[in-house]
Parts: structure tokens; C-alpha cells; sequence
């Protein structure tokens, strides 16, 4: 579902390790951040929630460039906390690519069970399906346990997707881990860009609404409308428009996110669309 911008000639997509706390998510990043080429990895940032509350770790990675787009991915770790449930689901809207960090440990067998099952109903909530989503497992802290501990906790996620045995903090089967994920998230954000590439430039247009007798509120002071624009030919697949988020920015420019479904195969691609605003 990555975030393409037209104008700049940019796609990006967001990728999550998720699983219970202490199975070893931060770790998968500390070991990529140190691995990666200077010009392939930013820097990896320790970020608090909005309530103060917990912390989570992102990590931005280049991929060069898909179709002519610059593209680039945000890895981030989801908190394990049971307080931090607000900010999981936050973290895991409209989400490229899933690693599900699951903790062999036969004491934590319970909590990677409990992560997995939130991990489905947060996408459900989403309108959508785990098994339609990009997703490696990774088994860690194989160092920790016997032989046959992969199978038995194997048999209790029935998980789809390729599978890794890991120790992060060693960095075994982490980067076996992201470079199956990134080949699968690529594929998913180069047919985003043949999407949007494939979109005439004309077939939105964008109108700026705002009530004088209303005060604006919150991050985004305008409300806007965005409808179809069709073109006097009718192109051989049409386009649905719809709201992907709320309106931000202000001023003298408004950021819309709106997302384009293709009525033929029902794929959503999400842009942002950029609108500068005269002053009278």
C-alpha cells in the first residue's frame, strides 16, 4: 500500500516488527542499522508515543529506485506492552510488510500466541487479511531452547509465510529475515507505482471548501473535497476515489490523502495530493 508522491517522484512504504515484549525486535534493528551500507540506512531513532507512555524504535532504509520512484522504507518495532495497545494499532496502519518476531522460549509461549492473534484482529479492523499482507516469521532466541522448539511453537502460530530461525542478538537469520521481506514488500510497491504511473496526471481534481463561519480545528484547519474528474475517453480501467485520511498542513499549501481503487481488480494504491492555496 505504499505512499506514492507524483510530483517528487517518490514511493514509501512502512515495514513492522512485531511480536510480545523481549522477543528480540529492537535487536533485529540495532544489528541491521549496524550491517547496512551508510547510504542504504538513516539513523536509527528511539521514538516515545503520544501519551509519553512507551517507546518504540524506527529505523529508515533506502531501496534505490522502483519504476524511476525513489523509494524508501520506515522499519519500525511495535511496544510489547499491554499499556502500549493504542500505539500498536497505531503503528500498524496501512502497513508494506510484517515480521512477526516470535519468542521460542517455552515461558513466552503464551505471549507470542497472545501477539499473534492481536496482530490478526488489528488488521482485521483494518478490512484486512494477515494472509494478504507481506509477512516473514522469525523464530528467535533458537541459542536458548532445545531442537524441536521451532515445530511445536510452529504448530501453535499456523502463521503463513517464509520462516527463519534467528539470534538477533548475534544478527543470526536477521538479515535473511529482511532481505526475503524486502523482495516481497518491492513487488507490492512496484505494482503501486505502475498503478499510479498508469493514472492520467488530469483525472483528479481537487477543491478547496472552507466554511468562514466555522473556526478551523485541529492539525488540518481546511476541509476539503476531492471528486473524479473523467476525461472525455473513458480509459480502459476506471478509478475510484476515495478519503485515505484526514487533511493537514495550512496556509498556503494543504496535503489531501486520498486513496485510488481500481475498479477492475479492486487494488488501492494511497497518494497524497498536494494543493497550494492564492491568497485573495
Amino acid at each position: 500500500m505504499g505512499t506514492a508522491d507524483r510530483e517528487a517522484h517518490e514511493i514509501h512504504g512502512k515495514v513492522v516488527y512485531f511480536g510480545p515484549t523481549g522477543a528480540g525486535k529492537s535487536a533485529n534493528l540495532q544489528f541491521i542499522q549496524r550491517k547496512l551500507k551508510r547510504e542504504h540506512r538513516g539513523e536509527l531513532k528511539k521514538q516515545t508515543a503520544r501519551d509519553g507512555s512507551s517507546t518504540y524504535d524506527m529505523l529508515p532504509v533506502s531501496l534505490g529506485a522502483v519504476r524511476g520512484y525513489k523509494t524508501s522504507i520506515q522499519i519500525m518495532t511495535v511496544p510489547g506492552a499491554a499499556s502500549a495497545s493504542a500505539i500498536r494499532r497505531e503503528l500498524m496502519k496501512d502497513v508494506d510488510g510484517i515480521v512477526f518476531v516470535a519468542d521460542l522460549r517455552p515461558e513466552r509461549h503464551d505471549a507470542t500466541l497472545a501477539a499473534a492473534a492481536e496482530l490478526r484482529q488489528l488488521l482485521t479492523a483494518q478490512g484486512r487479511k494477515l494472509e494478504d499482507v507481506p509477512l516473514v516469521l522469525q523464530y528467535n532466541r533458537r541459542d536458548q531452547v532445545d531442537e524441536n522448539a521451532v515445530e511445536r511453537l510452529h504448530r501453535k502460530l499456523s502463521l503463513p509465510g517464509a520462516c527463519f530461525e534467528a539470534v538477533a542478538a548475534e544478527g543470526t537469520g536477521v538479515l535473511q529475515t529482511l532481505t526475503t521481506l524486502s523482495k516481497l514488500v518491492l513487488a507490492e510497491l512496484r505494482t503501486a507505482v505502475d498503478e499510479v504511473s498508469r493514472t492520467p496526471a488530469k483525472a483528479v481534481r481537487v477543491i478547496e471548501e472552507v466554511d468562514p463561519l466555522e473556526p478551523p480545528t485541529g492539525t488540518g484547519a481546511l476541509t476539503a473535497r476531492v471528486s473524479a474528474k473523467r476525461p472525455a475517453a473513458a480509459p480502459e480501467k476506471g478509478f475510484a476515489i476515495e478519503s485515505a485520511g484526514p487533511v493537514e498542513g495550512g496556509g498556503s499549501e494543504i496535503v489531501i490523502p486520498i486513496r485510488l481503487v481500481d475498479e477492475a481488480s479492486g487494488r488501492r494504491v494511497e497518494i497524497a495530493v498536494r494543493v497550494a492555496i492564492d491568497s485573495l
